[in-house]
């Protein structure tokens, strides 16, 4: 049985989100089955703290219907928070993850909160994507942990993002600005803001934690 968190958003109320575990996916797949990608990465069953603080920031933009009639993609979509609340805005959400198992989850997840506009892909962002489709909004949580991958995510950024669209990734600054702007500024205009971070739940302290917040549009129409 795979494991539900509950994340109380502010406006949207509470939001299930499935994990499955490593042994979640032993006792549901014969050996045989099993995906050493799934068995070996431990990355993407957790609901890291900058996909709730970029939900929350969705929330505050387009509460309540304003991503009504959108199309957005999720790359490294883990537990896919940021795309369940952005089909609970009203989009049609694209969840993609490298990892298989990680899609089954989501869809568990998107049957939980009553979600039916989305669909899942595997993702791999160092392979050109074969389709063609555009998207409004692209999002991801967590992904700028390597430099040698900033190139990739650019070109998927550029291959699915449709006129006027906007990239939107949060993370805790673990390359550094400097590396983000360098690595996405010969083709996208780079805003980054800080934003607050409030997961997990704390007891009240002092100084309010942030995450980063980064968009980028690109430079030109293709």
């Amino acid at each position: 049985m795979s494991h539900v968190k509950v994340v109380t958003l502010s406006k949207i109320g509470d939001v299930s989100i499935v994990c499955k575990t490593k042994r979640d996916i032993a006792e549901e797949t014969p050996i045989d089955k099993r995906d050493d990608e799934s068995l070996g990465w431990g990355y993407w069953d957790r609901i890291w703290p900058s996909s709730v603080a970029l939900s929350e920031y969705l929330i505050h933009q387009f509460f309540p219907t304003k991503l009504a009639g959108s199309r957005v993609l999720e790359i490294g979509c883990g537990t896919g928070v940021p795309g369940v609340v952005a089909a609970q805005l009203g989009a049609f959400t694209m969840f993609t993850d490298m990892v298989p198992v990680t899609l089954e989850a989501v869809k568990e997840t998107c049957r939980l909160n009553h979600i039916k506009k989305f669909d899942t892909c595997t993702l791999d962002w160092s392979k050109k994507m074969q389709s063609k489709e555009r998207y409004d909004l692209v999002l991801g949580c967590e992904v700028f942990y390597d430099e040698t991958i900033l190139p990739d995510i650019a070109q998927v950024l550029e291959q699915v993002l449709g006129s006027g669209g906007k990239g939107i990734f949060c993370d805790p600054n673990r390359l550094g600005l400097d590396t983000i702007e360098l690595a996405f500024q010969e083709k996208f205009n780079v805003t980054i803001e800080q934003i607050p971070l409030n997961w997990p739940l704390r007891k009240e302290v002092a100084i309010q934690k942030m995450v980063y917040l980064y968009e980028f549009t690109l430079r030109s129409e293709r």
